[in-house]
């Protein structure tokens, strides 16, 4: 019987698998892994005995249909090169990086390719997780990779050409919304008897419950209403950020969609 394998225990990896593991969406035993950092896999397998350990990344592809490719994105190549004659008609490859378009990733490994981007708040089962696919992914094959990131989060597919603005949602946003509130904390120490600590339990507390309010329905121009009453505080407080926020996103985004670009183009070149 085909297990399904990952090849890779990094940062990313290791939030995709544990999750998966964590909200039961997988069983140990149908899971084999390699790394070329073994000792990265000891703490998995004393937690998960009945994961099988491959000594390389040509048992872990023969031994799976489902393949996630978790590697960084300049290793992708030298790692397929090294298991393309290691796969089946049968292999259907997931792999993590956004730049790296499914066209690059075919002129190696010529099959059924899903790309997927996955959230650091996947680590909490929450979050999004993008997912596009090339036109050799089955149905049924494109339900089960849906239905494993939902154990997750919530998966998302969509057209390859909105990757680079889908991760600056969801991907990347995290950081942005960290800073963002850093910067808050750190203001609103510095205009009150307040520490930095102190600021920065209140802005967590309060993102937390802003973030159910908003999951729960209620949508983000009723809830400024319910807040920000005519001629008071608050109202006075959005003016600045209505001022200034437009611009600032707006230049976010050239250069985020910018670098995108160069990352591609290099890749591209590279493939």
């Amino acid at each position: 019987m085909k297990k399904i394998g990952f090849i890779g225990y990094g940062s990313m990896g290791k939030v995709i698998l544990d999750g998966f593991l964590l909200s039961g969406i997988l069983k140990p035993y149908e899971v084999i892994i390699s790394s070329r950092t073994g000792s990265k896999l000891e703490c998995l397998k004393n937690e998960y005995p009945e994961i099988e350990i491959a000594q390389n990344n040509t048992i872990t592809s023969m031994k799976s249909d489902l393949l996630f490719l978790m590697v960084g994105t300049s290793d992708v190549k030298n790692v397929l090169e090294e298991i393309k004659e290691f796969t089946s008609d049968n292999t259907h490859l997931v792999y993590i990086s956004a730049a790296l378009t499914m066209e690059n990733v075919n002129g190696i490994f010529q099959g059924k390719i899903s790309k997927v981007m996955p959230s650091l708040t996947s680590k909490v089962l929450e979050g999004v997780t993008l997912i596009c696919h090339n036109s050799d992914v089955t149905i049924p094959e494109r339900e089960y990779l849906n239905c494993l990131f939902n154990s997750i989060g919530i998966s998302k597919v969509i057209n390859e050409e909105d990757f680079d603005v889908g991760a600056d949602i969801t991907s990347c946003s995290p950081a942005f919304i960290s800073q963002i509130f850093m910067e808050f904390a750190k203001t609103a120490s510095m205009n009150s008897g307040f520490s930095i600590k102190e600021t920065e339990e209140m802005v967590i507390k309060t993102l937390y419950g802003t973030s159910k309010l908003l999951s729960e329905g209620m949508g983000f121009e009723n809830l400024i209403s319910s807040v920000a009453t005519k001629g008071g505080i608050t109202e006075e407080g959005l003016k600045v950020l209505d001022e200034d926020i437009p611009a600032t996103f707006k230049k976010l985004f050239s250069k985020t969609i910018k670098k995108h670009d160069t990352i591609k183009s290099e890749l591209k070149e590279h493939y």
